[in-house]
């Protein structure tokens, strides 16, 4: 049993087929096709979709979310000799706004034709079509560019193929035409933070938060270019922090922060045996190798048996101290 068919397109004088360049309104006209399949854009998965067709179906675009990486997506065509070997045969449209959402279980549909165009006499070809109006995509060799940007709302999108003659031979009929549905991504990636602050912060200080030495607003998602770049995080509460990072193409790298405050630490690195004493006050160093301490001025004394030392040190904010007290041993041979 052969599937329904569409109606024919008249051809022009120039053998090319009528090209709508986005009227302001179009009206929703009926269409009826069989969906093939269903491709869905989505920057995480930039090697796309690849789906089959006979000569007479459709193809579905959906945009599952709007994505800044994302400036257009390229649909890329394989065709069989059957179809190839017939110029002017065959045509495709593109459809915005179809409904109701395709489904392979669906024939009637309602939506907005922006194009018609007649199939190229070659093996395969590759139509780009933007969803930013500010896209870098152009026109190759390799690729037609649609001149026109399809935005989020214009989705579910349609590709379909249209015969253009009566009858048909069973190698078309039998014919599948590969296709490739890929988002164009842009050389662009993402950086969000997630800032954690310590338990005991009551006062959340402003931060001085820069990338490449540029200030970027912490709380927000970040654009960069894709590759290396640096952070830098200033506080009068929190110690300064740096790190590097490399944001991928398309992606957003979610990188965790976690803030420490400026009281000074004293890092105590002594024999279990040591007795250590701050500030005449005794300290089990090793429960407690870290500690926090006050700014301020500090004496510490250490003591192994009959060998002790004593010390005293000034502790700025911010700062790390390490207190190390070692007992050298040596063996000198004489004459």
């Amino acid at each position: 049993m052969k599937r329904p068919r569409s109606p024919l397109v008249p051809l022009l004088a120039a053998g090319l087929l009528a090209l709508a360049a986005f009227p302001p309104a179009l009206q929703a006209q009926e269409l009826r096709t069989l969906v093939a399949g269903i491709a869905s854009l989505q920057a995480e998965n930039a090697e796309g979709s690849r789906l089959a067709m006979g000569y007479d179906e459709a193809i579905a675009v959906t945009f599952a979310k709007d994505s800044p990486f994302i400036q257009g997506f390229e649909i890329e065509l394989k065709l069989p000799p059957a179809i190839s070997a017939s110029p002017g045969a065959f045509a495709y449209e593109l459809w915005r706004r179809v409904e109701p959402a395709p489904d392979k279980s669906r024939y009637g549909y309602k939506g907005e034709r922006i194009i018609t165009q007649s199939l190229p006499s070659r093996a395969g070809f590759v139509i780009q079509i933007p969803v930013r109006r500010d896209h870098g995509l152009k026109s190759g060799p390799y690729a037609t560019l649609l001149p026109t940007v399809v935005e989020a709302k214009d989705f579910p999108f349609l590709f379909k193929l249209v015969p253009l003659a009566k009858g048909s031979s069973p190698a078309i009929e039998a014919a599948r035409i590969q296709v490739r549905v890929r988002p164009l991504l842009g050389e662009e990636g993402g950086l969000k933070l997630l800032l954690k602050y310590p338990e005991a912060a009551g006062e959340r200080d402003a931060l001085v938060v820069t990338v490449d030495e540029k200030r970027i607003d912490p709380q927000a998602t970040i654009l960069l270019k894709a590759g290396p770049h640096r952070l830098h995080v200033s506080s009068e509460l929190y110690r300064d922090e740096n790190r590097s990072f490399v944001v991928e193409q398309g992606r957003i790298l979610e990188l965790a922060l976690e803030l420490q405050d400026t009281a000074p630490l004293l890092v105590i690195e002594a024999p279990d045996s040591a007795l250590v004493l701050l500030d005449g006050v005794r300290i089990d160093h090793v429960a407690r190798p870290q500690m926090a301490i006050e700014p301020g001025e500090h004496s510490v004394s250490c003591k192994i048996g009959d060998y002790s030392l004593s010390r005293k040190f000034s502790i700025a904010r911010g700062k790390t101290y390490r207190l190390v007290l070692s007992v050298d041993l040596q063996v000198q041979e004489g004459p």
